[in-house]
């Protein structure tokens, strides 16, 4: 049994062996290079029984040699995977389960039943150029460039990609040689094997990105402060991978602003536990920020796009003006088109940062950050406190006035999203019907602000026209002045819930 360690990238654009040897060339890398041509079934019952259990058997062609594998339940951290592996050389295309370890099976599984009913459910034939590279300090990793196919039934999908596998020595080196590859090539993590992809063509569904993670991030209240955080830094990388392979494969501007909301509550994080981490960690946030600030204009061009598409809320109310729809088409057209954020995507800077972030993942994993049993009691405590300063601010900013203007709402749309951010990290820590009864009414007054930001918009727009339709502007109006009125009705409401974070006490 071997367990692999090693990162899973997916190229952007056409690339050939002979580039990527280039690369080792022009860093005095050394290596040595071979390829082959691999063929791969993989097996289950028709019922997924190994599948239900986390496992996937393959068996792979390479020429006359013939090799039957078993990958058990493992992790995948930020690109990186980790899972336990089985080989064994066979005779035949048909794996023999009986030669496998007896422990790897689980209790409700029998074997013999799984091996009457295995059956192919989809095959990956592809060119793998390998360079197995040696390092200065004489660490060995293999890269592996694969190019070809993924098919079941008539289904297929391409396989374009590049893995580095750590074979012995210190999985420093392996971050190490990812960064040189990011200079000379876009690409960007692999959240799905191979075997995944093939599953979901099995299936003949779409791939679904969403993020399985919980809703709150910090939902132990046995975890210490310390691990609360690491635990954030696993599911906020995961989030941000999946959000940005579910942009890609939409291109969708909701998408891309998951990817910054995914940014936006990893460097909240940072903020929260700033004084348990060290210098070095907090530069990080720094470049959390880069990335957020990049993504600025994300929010507007929803706006505008809801305002300009036929289907759009107030679409037939701005059809009074012709003038005012090309306007805003025009502002359109300022931003960055999916060409420009697909390269942004799969940037040297975007690859570097989560790697930055998966390498803090383990470190803090390997050096037991965990804490004792009086840290982990310290975690409620912790976040009783950050929940109580940050709602203090929001709610006495929301008591300054008992009527906001249009302006003074969305001058306090940051400092609420803020506030929010807080309790997306802490607040699952307390009694689930208070907390959600609590944050109802905060989360509709940012809805609210949000839908204001788009009438703001129109505002602006119109007041550029040399003579703007008196019929428009009047609606315009009508509509700001009923969503302040619901907006302090709203307010109020929040701004009189009782704390739920002290109620747990």
């Amino acid at each position: 049994m071997t367990t692999e360690i090693e990162l899973k990238y997916l190229l952007l654009t056409a690339t050939n062996a002979e580039q990527i040897s280039q690369i080792f060339k022009q860093k005095d890398i050394q290596f040595t290079y071979q390829e082959k041509q691999l063929e791969n079934s993989y097996f289950d019952t028709p019922e997924l029984n190994l599948r239900q259990f986390d496992m996937g058997l393959r068996v792979r062609r390479n020429n006359e040699h013939c090799e039957q594998t078993i990958k058990t339940a493992g992790q995948v951290v930020g690109g990186l995977h980790s899972r336990p592996e089985y080989n064994i050389d066979i005779e035949s295309n048909f794996p023999i389960l009986s030669l496998f370890p007896d422990e790897i099976w689980h209790v409700e599984q029998s074997v013999p039943a799984i091996q009457n009913d295995l059956i192919v459910l989809f095959n990956t034939d592809f060119k793998r150029s390998t360079w197995l590279v040696t390092d200065q300090n004489n660490n060995k990793i293999e890269v592996a460039f694969d190019q070809g196919n993924i098919t079941s039934g008539a289904q297929s999908e391409q396989i374009f990609e590049l893995e580095l596998e750590l074979v012995n020595g210190n999985s420093e080196a392996l971050f190490t040689l990812a960064k040189v590859l990011f200079e000379a090539l876009p690409m960007r993590p692999g959240i799905e094997s191979k075997a995944a992809r093939g599953y979901a063509l099995y299936h003949n569904k779409p791939k679904q990105y969403s993020s399985k993670s919980a809703l709150y991030i910090c939902d132990s209240t046995t975890d210490s402060i310390a691990n609360a955080f690491t635990l954030g830094l696993n599911r906020g990388l995961t989030d941000l991978q999946n959000n940005t392979a579910g942009y890609l494969s939409s291109q969708s501007l909701i998408e891309l602003t998951k990817i910054k909301a995914s940014l936006a509550v990893l460097r909240h994080g940072f903020w929260l536990f700033e004084a348990d981490l060290s210098d070095s960690e907090l530069a990080l946030r720094d470049e959390l920020s880069h990335f957020i600030h990049l993504l600025a204009w994300v929010d507007n061009a929803i706006n505008l796009q809801e305002l300009t598409n036929k289907t759009g809320n107030y679409r037939k109310k701005l059809d009074f003006s012709k003038q005012l729809i090309e306007q805003l088409k025009i502002e359109k057209r300022r931003f960055p088109n999916s060409e420009d954020i697909t390269e942004f995507l799969h940037s040297s800077r975007f690859n570097l940062l989560q790697l930055a972030i998966l390498k803090m993942y383990l470190a803090r994993t390997n050096s037991g950050t965990e804490g004792s049993d009086a840290a982990r009691s310290e975690l409620k405590q912790f976040a009783q406190n950050k929940i109580q300063f940050s709602l203090g601010e929001i709610s006495h900013e929301m008591k300054s006035s008992i009527s906001f203007n249009c302006e003074q709402y969305i001058s306090q749309s940051k400092l609420l999203y803020r506030s929010l951010l807080t309790g997306t990290w802490l607040s699952g820590l307390f009694d689930e019907e208070l907390r959600d009864k609590f944050r109802h009414p905060w989360l509709d007054l940012q809805q609210g602000i949000s839908e204001l930001q788009s009438l703001w918009i129109i505002q602006q727009q119109l007041e550029k026209l040399s003579e703007p339709p008196k019929k428009l502007v009047k609606w315009q109006s009508s509509k700001v002045d009923g969503l302040l009125t619901a907006l302090d009705n709203t307010k109020a409401m929040a701004i009189a819930m009782p704390p739920y974070w002290l109620d747990s006490l």
